[in-house]
């Protein structure tokens, strides 16, 4: 079937319901290695869904990401999901940087083991990163976050790191790879040699670590402050640089197993306060414009290959405030790339 063709019928499938969002995994073949799937996800994920306190304009202005909230990004498709807590003396809240959410990850959790067991086809990845700027005690954090996945109703749906994980191991659970590490743990796999360079060769030392010696590869795009000249044509390239791995990369054996993420997130515009440059959500906006459209075209030249896990900023919407981010596009896109 002609590339266009097939186009046209799955956007005319996508507005009359028949591919639906919410099961789109069940589609997978339960051999399918899920290092092999593409996966739409959402970078600081929580932060369409409200803000704690007074911190709503701060929230609104320098840290907002996502215009969908947690059930409304899980319903556009969204698998995998950036969430970066911090410690209360309660509770654990989910943060960008300094700025808390209206969300706490034992609530959030919880919500996702819900959405499992009404759709047991799915999974979920969280790529997980601790906010200590936003910490308000000074507990362990690995004491804390141990607490939280040791809690009966969601432990059970956490499932371990190997590198050779399939779907149907993976169907109804949740992998947490930690940037992190923490005592007591792994629970999932803990993210080693994370980068935010462009550069290659550092991009690609990544590791996966998971309990009773696991241990896999992992390449990682992350290049995130793109307001510098030429800082987005950098950022575009080293997209498009991973993709030219992920796409064409076959595994031969499971020791050619190749984990990988892909950050279309990143901010181009800032504000400078007290000699400091902070990101702004309209920088989020604009580099989204441009990195999400460099997908799109990427795409539209290779139809065909994984993308990986993709983590961006407003997942599953098109406009936001203005600016066209083509968020709903880029998730569906990366979809359907699973079933060409």
């Amino acid at each position: 079937m002609k590339q266009g063709i097939w186009l046209l019928i799955v956007g005319a499938l996508w507005c009359f319901g028949e591919l639906k969002a919410e099961n789109w995994m069940a589609r997978l073949a339960d051999d399918m290695y899920v290092a092999e799937v593409s996966i739409p996800g959402a970078h600081d994920a929580a932060t369409g869904s409200g803000w704690a306190g007074l911190s709503g304009p701060i929230g609104n202005k320098f840290a907002k990401t996502q215009d969908l909230n947690m059930q409304e990004l899980w319903d556009v498709g969204v698998r995998a999901f950036d969430l970066r807590p911090a410690m209360h003396k309660h509770y654990m809240s989910l943060n960008h940087g300094m700025v808390a959410t209206d969300l706490r990850l034992e609530k959030v959790l919880a919500q996702m083991c819900g959405w499992l067991k009404q759709n047991p086809s799915e999974f979920i990845i969280i790529h997980l990163l601790h906010a200590g700027d936003g910490d308000k005690v000074k507990d362990d954090y690995g004491t804390r976050l141990m607490e939280v996945l040791n809690r009966k109703e969601v432990r059970s749906y956490l499932t371990d790191f190997k590198p050779h994980l399939r779907v149907g191991e993976i169907r109804g659970k949740i992998l947490l790879l930690s940037r992190n590490s923490y005592r007591g743990g792994p629970i999932g796999g803990i993210l080693q040699h994370w980068t935010g360079a462009d550069n290659w060769d550092r991009q690609t030392q990544g590791r996966i670590v998971g309990a009773r010696g696991a241990n896999g590869r992992m390449y990682m795009q992350d290049f995130s402050a793109t307001y510098f000249p030429r800082a987005l044509q950098t950022k575009v390239g080293a997209i498009e640089r991973m993709l030219d791995f992920s796409t064409t990369h076959r595994a031969s054996n499971t020791e050619d197993i190749v984990w990988v993420m892909n950050f279309a997130s990143a901010y181009s515009k800032v504000l400078k306060l007290f000699g400091h440059e902070i990101s702004t959500s309209n920088g989020y906006r604009d580099n989204a414009v441009h990195t999400h459209a460099a997908f799109l075209r990427y795409f539209e030249a290779h139809p065909k290959g994984t993308t990986g896990i993709v983590l961006m900023d407003f997942a599953g919407v098109d406009k936001s405030h203005g600016y066209q981010v083509n968020g709903r596009r880029l998730v569906r896109g990366i979809i359907e790339r699973n079933f060409r």
